[in-house]
């Protein structure tokens, strides 16, 4: 088969086509990926663009055979193009762009990864995945048009499907993009090989016939092997969204916990007022949540994301309800936002409270800055009730909720055997739950006991003799339920909020007397469920109203709460707590900088070389393909750092690498001296050189190649891949050429 002709041009025309068409789909399927990161599908058309733009752009200059920099610049422009007055279009002044358009460019990747998916669709965070699929789509075409390898067409694409990964952490393993993908490149690759193999229309379709079924065969193999025996589960996938410090971060703020009776024990004073559509049956607001415990106190290990319009659900909640509630804050010194259920949607009525933030992990909300007196927004979020199927539900169980069933190694004994002696005579989940509960709300309620929750707090609480050290208020007892419930190995963990009336209608003024903390568990389909350790009934409560609020009744209620616990940061001489515009360092943006030059001129110099070799060997008569394979033994010469003067025939030059160039064994030299001979009789022979002699220059050449680097990937020949200096050669060689030329015709 590999002696057959080439199928006829308008066949090989066809599946040229067909190549470049699914190697630009290939990049469009990894863009898709995109749908994991931005609220809507706004950024599709700036996608399709890209593609179409950048693969266009590339496909011309390959038919056209412009050279390399001339094409560069093509592609390059016409990204610049779409970029500044597309793209970034709302930065551009009078028609030019500003500065405020070079850093949404620079800077666009280092905010992809301090926004809190699901993003909205703004030029700042859509740049980055334009420029992606732009190189992709450039590169793909480039490829295509270019080089016969069958498997180097398929890479952009897959490079672009990591960056995707990469930046959009989708959750799952993305099957549908995965099995488009591997359909595409195994599309590519047989198109490829039926071009460089099939003889004729026939031969063409019988390859067809018979190997779209085996495509289908392969990816249908491998997605079933993938499910059966998966590589890996992305347990443990990395995060680059780790390696930047946090947009909005929490410094020098006190545990909520221990903030719990100081609010409950001063006079009413007034914090927030809010209203509730469609929330009969809520009643209660969260402001914190604590998930780690070290014995000695409940801190949160959240991390906050800067919070769009649209935020992210808690994929668990399949068994839920939509709530939105309107808060204005009145006097409430933040810095976490009160809010409900799991939040789906904020959106700012009045005011300014700094740049929001999101813990994707938790769903509580916090402000970087101090909240104006006026500050108003509108939030959505999905509550889960406890119904008469929540008894049948399981709690969470995988990978993700297990760091909410950790309790440091010193868990006394007496707390252990509590645990296991409430649940034991229960049979479910829910039940053992509900009896950890229950024995918590049976104890005595004092405000005035001694603050902490520490293990030895505890413990004198659930097993004390005396009177008093069975009297605890909410602290205690939202504590409490957590380590007991994680005793037995649920996934929970502290709640910190404000209670509400149970029937609230209107708008309800929230007071300091209205704080509470409580216990929360994961369970599947309902998400993080509340449970109430402490008898709200054992104390009244008053709160007063706002000005022009309207008053509802409430129920008694002695518990308080506050914001989430941040370890405190400690102070760096010259580091500020506000948060700062530059997401990225100068220094940050001028290595990313480097490093992207550096990459794309590794490329460039690549993917030239090796359009160069496929054209010098297979473009010509045969004494130019003879002269062809000497000019890549020169190229492979001086990436070794050899001279190669060109005022000299072929003979020479290799008489003088071979007399004066140390390094050479008497093999490579024996090499050298042969396809030197070859390319002078095809320069100044009668007679024009055969087939033969064609093969036997690229044989020679070949061999040469494999004398000078006897070990493959190694430095050295990793080296000269990347080596630009034949280019470089090359090109001066045209210009003095250019300049002696302009003077005979001067002269």
């Amino acid at each position: 088969m590999a002696g057959m002709p080439p199928p006829a041009r308008g066949v090989e025309r066809l599946l040229r086509l067909l190549e470049v068409a699914l190697c630009l789909a290939g990049v469009g399927v990894s863009g898709s990926l995109y749908g994991d990161f931005f609220a809507a599908d706004d950024y599709l058309p700036w996608l399709g663009a890209a593609t179409l733009g950048g693969g266009g752009t590339a496909a011309i200059a390959a038919l056209r055979r412009w050279a390399t920099f001339r094409t560069v610049l093509t592609v390059g422009g016409g990204f610049a193009v779409l970029a500044v007055y597309g793209v970034l279009g709302d930065t551009v002044e009078h028609g030019l762009p500003t500065r405020a358009t070079a850093v949404e460019l620079v800077s666009g990747w280092a905010r992809m990864l301090t926004v809190a998916p699901p993003a909205d669709v703004r030029g700042d965070l859509l740049i980055t995945p334009v420029l992606i699929t732009w190189i992709a789509a450039a590169a793909a075409a480039t490829v295509a048009l270019r080089t016969r390898c069958a498997l180097a067409a398929c890479a952009p694409a897959v490079v672009a499907f990591i960056a995707a990964l990469v930046l959009v952490q989708p959750a799952g393993t993305q099957t549908a993009v995965t099995v488009a993908l591997l359909s595409i490149t195994l599309m590519v690759v047989l198109l490829r090989t039926i071009r460089r193999e099939a003889s004729n229309r026939r031969v063409t379709m019988n390859w067809l016939g018979f190997g779209i079924p085996v495509v289908a065969l392969v990816t249908l193999v491998g997605v079933l092997g993938w499910q059966v025996l998966p590589l890996a589960t992305g347990e443990h996938r990395a995060d680059p969204r780790t390696l930047l410090s946090p947009p909005v971060r929490i410094t020098n703020t006190l545990n909520p916990l221990v903030q719990i009776k100081s609010q409950l024990q001063e006079p009413p004073r007034p914090l927030f007022t809010v209203r509730i559509d469609g929330g009969s049956g809520v009643d209660r607001v969260r402001t914190a949540a604590l998930d780690r415990f070290d014995g000695v106190q409940w801190t949160s290990t959240d991390r906050f994301l800067v919070a769009d319009h649209d935020l992210a659900a808690d994929p668990a909640m399949t068994t839920a309800r939509q709530v939105t509630m309107h808060v204005t804050v009145t006097n409430l010194a933040g810095p976490f936002l009160p809010a409900l259920g799991w939040p789906t949607r904020l959106d700012l009525t009045s005011g300014d409270a700094g740049r929001i933030g999101v813990s994707v992990d938790s769903g509580v909300l916090a402000t970087s800055g101090r909240m104006a007196s006026d500050f108003g927004y509108a939030l959505t979020g999905v509550v889960s009730d406890r119904d008469s199927a929540l008894p049948k539900a399981m709690p969470s169980s995988t990978a993700e909720y297990r760091r909410y069933t950790v309790l440091p190694g010193n868990l006394p004994p007496p707390l252990r055997l509590l645990a296991q002696e409430l649940t034991a005579a229960e049979s479910t989940p829910y039940d053992k739950l509900v009896a950890i509960e229950r024995e918590l709300r049976g104890l005595p309620y004092r405000l005035d006991s001694p603050a902490g929750h520490s293990y030895a707090a505890l413990t004198r609480l659930l097993t004390g003799t005396g009177h008093q050290d069975n009297e605890g208020y909410a602290e205690q007892h939202a504590t409490a339920f957590a380590v007991l419930a994680r005793a037995v190995g649920f996934p929970t963990r502290v709640a910190v909020g404000y209670r509400l009336p149970g029937d609230l209608a209107g708008t309800h003024t929230v007071t300091t007397h209205d704080a509470h903390a409580w216990a929360e568990v994961h369970f599947d389909r309902y998400g993080w469920t509340a449970f109430e350790p402490t008898d709200v009934t054992r104390k009244p409560g008053q709160s007063t109203p706002a000005q022009g609020a309207t008053v509802t009744p409430r129920r008694p209620n002695p518990p308080v709460a506050a914001p989430p616990a941040v370890q405190p940061v400690p102070d760096v001489p010259g580091r500020t707590d506000e948060p700062s515009d530059e997401l990225v360092p100068g220094w940050a943006l001028a290595a990313a900088l480097l490093v992207a030059l550096f990459v794309v001129t590794v490329m460039v110099t690549t993917v030239e070389k090796a359009r160069r070799r496929s054209r010098r060997r297979r473009t010509g008569d045969n004494a130019a393909r003879v002269l062809g394979a000497w000019h890549e033994a020169v190229d492979r010469l001086v990436e070794r750092g050899m001279t190669v003067p060109v005022s000299r025939t072929a003979l020479e030059a290799a008489d003088h690498v071979t007399n004066h160039v140390t390094g050479l064994s008497g093999a490579t030299a024996d090499t050298l001296v042969s396809l030197a001979r070859l390319s002078t009789a095809a320069v100044f022979a009668h007679d024009e050189p055969d087939d033969n002699d064609v093969r036997e220059a690229w044989r020679l050449e070949h061999e040469l190649r494999r004398r000078l680097y006897a070990r493959r990937f190694s430095p050295r020949w990793l080296r000269a891949k990347v080596d630009p200096r034949p280019l470089a050669a090359q090109w001066r060689e045209a210009r003095q050429h250019r300049k002696s030329l302009a003077r005979l015709g001067v002269e």
